[in-house]
């Protein structure tokens, strides 16, 4: 029945499909980046977007910079308050799903009116920033159901952004069959490791990365904010040492993501520490980058580009903490009974939804 079907799962195991299906408009998206590539000098390549967007953006910034790009990753309030950053031959990439998030609509109006070539990413019509930016390129994911949090629209958002780096660079693209192929595998371990995952004991989860690494460790203690009620957060692993660590109860999870042999001796030397308190911690690891001092290990047999091995690890995660909180991570109507709360937040990100129930 529709009323038991878990939505988020399923949301999880079609990733592979949805790559392969998106690999027709992949191709005519690297080949507009080309074009733009094409017309004029390139500049810095301002990619903008909040949450889920902005994470996409991280996560596939290493590649980007080792394709030769100037890539700067950024939330739309960096240069809604620093205007002057943005320089003649720039080009500017908007990331929204719904195009109806406030702070990024008036980035994209701020590029438009700075003169830059622009380009919108977005998944249907694009709404308001849609409107705005006439070029644009739609995913076309079809929801599996309202209000479900992004999953397969997160890994499609990575495949894009790839092919956008390869048009504006010239380097091959990213290899679609292969990266199915390893979104597949890493959901079969994530799904068969996690789903029996004991987090009675767990007072909280910290989600630490390095690198572009940090783009995964912010979406997935994201993800569990969307459909968990324990507190959670995300830092840099150096940086986690130096200030959240000083408050952080001993009974957190810490959740180490690895995706490179350099990274790995940093988690490794962490998570031996944290265990001098009794602190746990899960790794998202690879066998050619493995973490052995962790609690728990999540090891895949192969990263994947920009980390897609650890994409279905993070959602199933999100998943399991979602339900130990007594929550459906498959409708999320805890949110939205909050009436306080989500009127709130669309005061603060999306003033356009109040009254939609959106």
């Amino acid at each position: 029945m529709l009323a038991d079907r878990l939505f988020m799962k399923d949301d999880i195991g079609r990733q592979p499909d949805v790559l392969r299906d998106l690999a027709p408009r992949l191709v005519v998206l690297r080949d507009h980046a080309a074009g733009i590539a094409s017309q004029n000098p390139l500049g810095r390549v301002w990619v903008i977007g909040c949450g889920d967007g902005l994470f996409a953006a991280e996560t596939v910034s290493q590649a980007a910079r080792q394709a030769g790009l100037d890539w700067q990753a950024v939330g739309p309030m960096d240069l809604l308050v620093e205007p002057e950053r943005i320089c003649a031959g720039d080009v500017a990439v908007l990331l929204s799903m719904s195009g109806n998030v406030d702070r990024t609509v008036e980035a994209a109006q701020l590029v438009h009116d700075r003169g830059l070539r622009l380009l919108a990413i977005v998944n249907g019509t694009g709404g308001r920033l849609g409107q705005l930016v006439r070029d644009r390129w739609s995913m076309d994911v079809a929801d599996l159901a309202p209000f479900l949090c992004g999953t397969s629209s997160f890994a499609a958002t990575i495949a894009a952004l790839l092919a956008l780096i390869s048009g504006l660079s010239g380097r091959p693209g990213l290899d679609l069959e292969e990266s199915a192929g390893i979104l597949a595998e890493a959901d079969r371990t994530a799904g068969a490791k996690l789903g029996d995952l004991d987090l009675g004991g767990v007072t909280g989860l910290r989600f630490l990365g390095a690198g572009a690494g940090i783009g995964l460790a912010r979406y997935g203690a994201a993800k569990c904010v969307e459909v968990a009620a324990r507190p959670v957060w995300a830092a840099e692993i150096e940086e986690f040492a130096h200030s959240q660590f000083w408050t952080m109860p001993p009974g957190d999870l810490v959740v180490l993501i690895v995706t490179s042999p350099a990274q790995a001796a940093y988690a490794d030397a962490s998570a031996d520490a944290l265990a001098q308190m009794g602190t746990q911690t899960l790794v998202l690891d690879s066998d050619d980058a493995p973490v052995l001092r962790a609690s728990l290990r999540l090891t895949v047999p192969r990263v994947g580009p920009a980390g897609l091995c650890h994409l279905p690890g993070l959602q199933h995660l999100a998943y399991a903490v979602g339900v130990a909180d007594g929550l459906d991570p498959n409708r999320r109507l805890h949110l939205k009974a909050d009436e306080a709360r989500f009127r709130t937040s669309r005061l603060l990100t999306r003033r356009s939804l109040l009254g939609t129930g959106a």
